[in-house]
């Protein structure tokens, strides 16, 4: 569902993937979250689009209007805007040059004219560290909250380590949305085993052992729990894994994790074994067991 898929060229919109998703999702009783209405990355801002000259302000939000009036009543919320601050203030995108800060708020504005009934989310990474970039985020809501701006909730990707961020920042990073009275969104959430950005030799385990296991298993347990402690079921905008099995995790092929092994996920593939559950399925679930 990202830009350059459904929206080929500026006449041009490609339904047929994404619904037969959804289609998919609604046969087997499950919800849609569509990621992402606009997304800085060059690979998928469309090649039209970088050259387009006229409107842009009409563009974005006929592009936004067009999107989330196609999939109403079949997605329940959506990424309106994606990775728009670093920890400098807004990101320098091709949207800000054209367009300003503006944008992001246009497109809230263009995606609940759309849909009266989708919540609207703001997606981001590197935001429960408590650090600047969460600061420029929450100024961003109190903003638009301040001025009427729709906006139902914030994803945090939670890419993050076993051993960091600190748990009191998470938790506290959780709180400040809960209490502005927005929904929180786990979006994107993965834990590696090792940890390149450590001052400990990288990689920490080069086979997944019991130690790294176990590690792992209360590291996601513990934000499953910080999670349910400080957001009430009514402001719960639910929790992603980003992605299945360890073997296709993207984290293998980032930057300088490159050539590393790592187990980041729920599940290990098929060279194990049919899709076995790990230790850190079993974290979640104690904590989800314990509601």
């Amino acid at each position: 569902m990202k830009m350059s898929y459904l929206h080929p060229s500026e006449n041009t919109y490609y339904w047929e993937q994404a619904d037969a998703m959804v289609d998919w999702a609604e046969t087997n009783g499950l919800s849609v979250h569509g990621h992402t209405l606009i997304w800085h990355s060059d690979y998928q801002v469309p090649a039209w689009m970088k050259a387009y000259d006229g409107d842009w302000q009409t563009m974005l939000n006929t592009h936004v209007t067009e999107i989330v009036s196609h999939f109403k009543g079949d997605v329940v919320s959506w990424d309106v805007v994606n990775e728009a601050f670093e920890d400098s203030g807004y990101r320098n995108s091709i949207f800000y040059q054209k367009l300003g800060a503006a944008y992001i708020e246009n497109a809230f504005v263009a995606a609940r004219a759309a849909d009266a009934e989708v919540d609207l989310y703001y997606n981001d990474y590197s935001l429960v560290d408590n650090g600047a970039k969460f600061g420029h985020v929450i100024d961003m809501a109190e903003d638009f909250l301040d001025r009427g701006i729709p906006i139902s909730g914030i994803g945090f990707q939670m890419h993050i380590q076993v051993d960091w961020p600190r748990m009191d920042d998470i938790r506290a990073t959780f709180k400040a949305v809960v209490d502005l009275g927005l929904k929180v969104k786990i979006s994107e959430l993965d834990i590696p085993v090792n940890n390149p950005y450590a001052s400990s030799p990288f990689p920490q385990f080069t086979t997944f052992t019991t130690e790294a296991a176990e590690l792992q298993k209360q590291r996601y347990k513990a934000v499953v729990q910080a999670y349910l402690d400080e957001v009430p079921e009514a402001q719960r905008g639910g929790i992603t894994v980003w992605g299945l099995i360890d073997q296709e995790s993207w984290l293998l092929n980032f930057d300088n994790r490159q050539g590393t092994d790592d187990w980041p996920l729920l599940f290990s593939g098929p060279d194990q074994g049919p899709y076995q559950a790990k230790p850190a399925f079993y974290g979640i679930e104690e904590a989800l067991s314990e509601l």
